[in-house]
């Protein structure tokens, strides 16, 4: 488990089951997604996958609890991606509707980044699509720089990167 000021980020855990597929069934949950709002099976497989994605891979996505309320609010984490024939981590973060704004995106992000650096990583890939301009201004507050662009799963996107 990892905490910050406001977050606990946690592994998920089969009781997440229920608020998790709701999430990912959200079309603005899952805005700048290339599936957008999933079906129920499809949000089922997600979090079939969220859930034991750190036991088979080492890495994956943490649930985002609010410490305040005790509510599950989003995801972030890092992924394992192939990018330019490498073998990456990848950061990725979605943060419900109601909780925009209040900077956990950003919170959660900076203790990933320090896990990445702790696990051994020296760098951690992002892609946004090129409208998504919140999102851009969170991975360059992080520290990201832009590094290319092209497709991923048949979507556009800008991809940026961060040394740490």
């Amino acid at each position: 488990m990892i905490e910050t000021p406001r977050l606990l980020l946690r592994k998920f855990e089969p009781s997440d089951r229920e608020s998790v597929v709701e999430l990912l069934r959200n079309s603005e949950f899952m805005a700048y997604s290339p599936t957008g709002a999933m079906s129920y099976e499809q949000a089922e497989s997600r979090f079939q996958g969220l859930l034991s994605a750190h036991e088979l891979y080492g890495v994956g996505k943490f649930a985002l609890v609010e410490k305040s309320t005790g509510e599950l609010i989003g995801y972030c984490g890092i992924e394992r991606l192939s990018y330019q024939g490498k073998d990456v981590v990848e950061l990725g973060y979605r943060i419900r509707e109601q909780s925009r704004g209040n900077g956990y995106a950003f919170e959660a992000s900076s203790a990933i980044l320090n896990y990445a650096k702790q696990m051994g990583h020296r760098s951690v890939l992002a892609l946004t699509e090129p409208e998504n301009e919140p999102s851009q201004h969170i991975l360059k507050k992080l520290g990201f720089e832009p590094c290319g662009s092209g497709m991923f799963d048949n979507m556009l996107v800008d991809y940026f990167e961060i040394y740490i």
